[in-house]
């Protein structure tokens, strides 16, 4: 794999003549891929965590493996979507498909939308198609192969190094270059220079007529994910069942630019709905301002937010925010509230997992931290460091008097209050560490999907998934260490 593209001291440039022979050549070489219109493909990619992983110190890998089918005449896909490798066990197993303008993505094993069916962008098959044409050699080199206009095409040879080098402005716009060997014609690298992004194709197989690279590696800027293709098979259609909802799913869920509104869900306390589309964030008033509780996504999330609370409570500062732990989607909006001189809520290792996040480096001088420990309250909320799988330096916040309490990636109950089939190790470690430090509650308001999680839900997911409750799950049990 070469991390770069590589260095060519010996190219020289090729006439018009040679230029339309070679592309003769390839149009020859791939021309079975105009016929490849309808096709299933599978395959697994591989990407760095980087701010998701346990510790932000040692990155961990996640992966996606997909089984998908496209019909490009009709702008029809298919895919099967398992996600999984992140910390605490979790995985995700979905289905997605777009036939017309309707695309739908709903739960194999319930974990995210339980029963629900979620509306997706009505460009998902343009996106999935964009990400096939990056991924799959023969695909990536379609639209070189129906360039009309010789002119919008430079070739370069290096006969030392037996590569040939095409550049094209695509559209007019993107400027794209092609690495292909010139003795077999087998497409080396691709590289889009607007987005500084580069395919590297590697260790081509021949299968079912289709020769293409089975192993990819894709690399933007500094970060870099690797594709591995299992198969690519030509297809006559994508069966219609496969195209619609399936019997047992419930309504149709849009959550898409919703507004934000808010409920008091206890004295003095509330819940806003709809942060960042999908997520909850809890505020807490007390007598020197407001405390508030996630800062998702980004600084326009939220700015959303402290306006919201802003016009609820306008004679009342936000005094601090606090963050469960510091994954990327869970810390990414903060530099908005340092910026306004509000204080961080968070332990130790989070605060330094924080300042080393690249988002912040030009920000990190502004922020102000409160470092809490284990179980230490502030302003009536008993702030839990539980040992975790997920995430080093995990907590969760208990409010003392309303017996609530407000979690992020601990428990993941989808907002329909499906009991899903499957439960990660991180949550299995929540209910138990509840049961064993023996804390009562009412309501669990979850940051992502469900701000509305019942005791009794969370022990029917439990013994759904262990058979038993969590007392006696625990006996033989040791807790994790810290």
């Amino acid at each position: 794999m070469q991390s770069n593209p590589p260095q060519n001291n010996m190219l020289v440039q090729a006439t018009p003549q040679e230029t339309v022979a070679f592309i003769k050549n390839l149009q020859w070489h791939y021309r079975n891929v105009k016929e490849l219109n309808s096709f299933a493909i599978t395959y697994k990619s591989y990407s760095s965590f980087g701010p998701q992983s346990y510790d932000y110190q040692h990155p961990s890998n996640a992966y996606r493996r997909q089984e998908s089918e496209f019909d490009l005449a009709k702008k029809q896909y298919f895919s099967h979507m398992t996600r999984g490798g992140f910390p605490g066990g979790f995985l995700f197993d979905a289905n997605e498909f777009q036939t017309g303008m309707n695309s739908y993505r709903y739960d194999n094993n319930g974990v995210l939308y339980g029963k629900a069916v979620m509306k997706r962008p009505n460009n998902s098959f343009d996106r999935e198609v964009e990400e096939i044409d990056d991924i799959v050699n023969i695909f990536a080199v379609r639209p070189i192969l129906m360039l009309e206009n010789i002119e919008d095409i430079n070739l370069a040879i290096n006969v030392e190094k037996q590569l040939a080098i095409i550049t094209y402005k695509k559209m007019k716009q993107e400027e794209v270059s092609y690495q292909f060997n010139l003795l077999n014609l087998n497409l080396i690298s691709m590289h889009r220079k607007k987005e500084d992004r580069t395919m590297f194709y590697e260790q081509y197989v021949y299968d079912s007529g289709i020769e293409y690279a089975s192993h990819i590696v894709y690399q933007t800027g500094k970060s870099s994910s690797v594709y591995t293709i299992e198969n690519l098979t030509k297809k006559q259609q994508i069966n219609p069942m496969k195209l619609s909802i399936p019997q047992g799913y419930g309504g149709i869920v849009d959550n898409k630019n919703k507004a934000l509104s808010s409920e008091m869900i206890a004295k003095n306390l509330y819940l806003i709905n709809h942060v960042a589309n999908d997520r909850y964030v809890v505020f807490k008033v007390h007598s020197n301002g407001i405390m508030v509780f996630g800062a998702p996504r980004s600084d326009k999330v939220s700015e959303q937010v402290m306006a919201h609370i802003k016009q609820k409570f306008p004679a009342k500062n936000i005094t601090s925010v606090y963050i469960t732990h510091a994954h990327s989607d869970h810390m990414s909006g903060l530099a908005a509230y340092a910026k306004k001189g509000i204080t961080i809520l968070a332990d130790e290792y989070t605060s330094k997992a924080i300042n080393s996040f690249s988002r912040f480096e030009k920000t990190k001088h502004l922020f102000k931290f409160t470092l809490f420990t284990d179980q230490e309250v502030i302003n009536g909320v008993r702030f839990y460091l539980p040992p975790n799988s997920h995430a080093r330096g995990q907590s969760f916040a208990y409010f003392i008097e309303d017996k609530i309490i407000y979690e992020g990636d601990l428990l993941e109950i989808p907002f329909d209050n499906t009991i899903a089939s499957y439960m990660s190790q991180v949550e299995k470690e929540f209910v138990e560490y509840l049961e064993r430090e023996k804390i009562e509650i009412k309501r669990i308001v979850g940051h992502h999907r469900n701000g509305n999680i019942s005791p009794e839900v969370m022990q029917a997911y439990y013994q759904k998934n262990y058979g038993q409750q969590p007392m006696n799950e625990m006996a033989n049990t040791a807790p994790l260490a810290y």
